[in-house]
């Protein structure tokens, strides 16, 4: 009995992971959680934009908004390069999720040319929902650039932010 107890609580591990990830995009970093705080209180501000540069702790020259549901070659097309990382994006496929893409300069790592990436998501009805130009997939703006904010009627849990990016 002990035996079989044992099998089903080892056999369930891998299910629940397969299903954490499938369900929430998998666990959320370090950064991304600071970063999420930050711009949930930027959000209850009272401005109608809000300057990403503060809200980071990490460095980076660009960032682009990429909708859900996109592909590795529609990701390669908004962002301008080969993400390596792609499969990483493990959010992508939720319709309830949008996301940031925060890209640094390269520079020289011991193993040749890296490109800095940090990824974000962002929860449309906890956070904002985004809206981006018509009929694109995705949207890039640089270091000056900043998120306009509009704000519309939303039920009780969601998110009445509506926001989109803006080059100065």
């Amino acid at each position: 009995m002990k035996v079989l107890l044992l099998f089903a609580v080892f056999s369930l591990a891998p299910a629940s992971l397969l299903f954490m990830y499938a369900r929430t995009g998998g666990p959320a970093s370090g950064k991304e959680v600071i970063f999420q705080k930050n711009l949930r209180y930027a959000f209850m501000a009272d401005g109608e934009t809000v300057d990403l540069g503060p809200l980071t702790p990490w460095p980076w020259i660009r960032v682009c908004a990429l909708d859900a549901g996109l592909s590795r070659a529609e990701v390669t097309a908004v962002l301008g390069f080969d993400y390596d990382n792609f499969s990483e994006l493990h959010w992508l496929h939720l319709a309830d999720t949008w996301s940031l893409i925060f890209i640094d300069v390269e520079r020289e790592a011991s193993w040749g040319l890296a490109r800095p990436v940090t990824p974000v998501r962002i929860h449309r009805k906890d956070l904002g929902d985004l809206v981006l130009p018509d009929g694109a997939k995705g949207q890039c703006i640089d270091q000056d650039g900043r998120l306009v904010i509009t704000r519309r009627p939303a039920a009780v849990g969601e998110s009445p932010v509506v926001v989109h990016l803006t080059d100065n």
